[in-house]
């Protein structure tokens, strides 16, 4: 079988690498770019060889790898790997695919690739289809960026500030969150809050008073609740 998915492991510990290599091998559809034991081979790696997929440990000589992870311009889905739990929030809002804690189960990896194999299935059916392409430019850091809307998670309103969570980052524009909205095309976002509009195709649970996305749960408004929900029943089919 073909490998229909790429990864890379930075991970400073030999035993801790050659445990991810020894569940990968259960993965066909996979193939390993390589393991590198320093960010800086890393890095290089990741420009030159652009996996899907890279398994992130944070505690790394030098430099974390949550900072190694805001150097990246485009980086990969990341899973991170590390025996300290206390830096999974911090991961999350790097919009993390997932955070393995080690000594790492065989059936906690299994989870985290699925849900890889899921992520990278739905991006590769955009890029296929045209669907819900196109992008939200906007200025930040004296900077114009083009985001495209399928790597929004969600945006949060904060005073003259709009907070937006993407997969490449958090970036924090000077702009209303009105503003942006009428930029966002309807039929992939919605406003759920007077200070929250969350990307429908990034929703993984959702109930009467608060809507996932991804470790994150943000609040439906009661003023608007019952639209929130019916569009959420209609768009995710629950």
């Amino acid at each position: 079988m073909e490998a229909a998915f790429r990864c890379l492991i930075l991970e400073d510990e030999p035993p801790a690498a050659r445990v991810l290599l020894r569940y990968l091998q259960d993965y066909p559809e996979w193939t390993c770019l390589g393991v590198h034991h320093s960010p800086q081979s890393a890095i290089a790696a990741l420009e030159s060889q652009s996996p899907d997929l890279l398994f992130l440990d944070i505690h790394l000589p030098d430099i974390s790898g949550l900072n190694v992870l805001r150097q990246l311009s485009q980086p990969p889905l990341v899973v991170f790997t590390t025996a300290y739990p206390q830096y999974a929030v911090e991961g999350f809002e790097l919009a993390a695919l997932d955070y393995l804690l080690k000594p790492i189960s065989p059936e906690r990896f299994q989870k985290a690739m699925e849900r890889a194999i899921e992520r990278l299935e739905q991006e590769r059916i955009l890029e296929n289809t045209g669907q819900d392409s196109g992008f939200l430019s906007f200025r930040a850091d004296r900077k114009v960026h083009r985001l495209p809307f399928q790597r929004i998670l969600y945006l949060q309103a904060l005073d003259d500030y709009v907070k937006i969570i993407s997969i490449e980052g958090t970036f924090l524009p000077k702009i209303t969150l009105s503003q942006l909205e009428k930029e966002l095309p309807d039929h992939l976002f919605l406003r759920i809050h007077r200070s929250y509009i969350v990307n429908l195709k990034q929703v993984n649970l959702y109930d009467h008073q608060e809507v996932g996305v991804g470790e994150k749960k943000l609040p439906i408004g009661s003023s608007i609740r019952e639209q929130v929900l019916a569009k959420l029943k209609l768009t995710l089919k629950a």
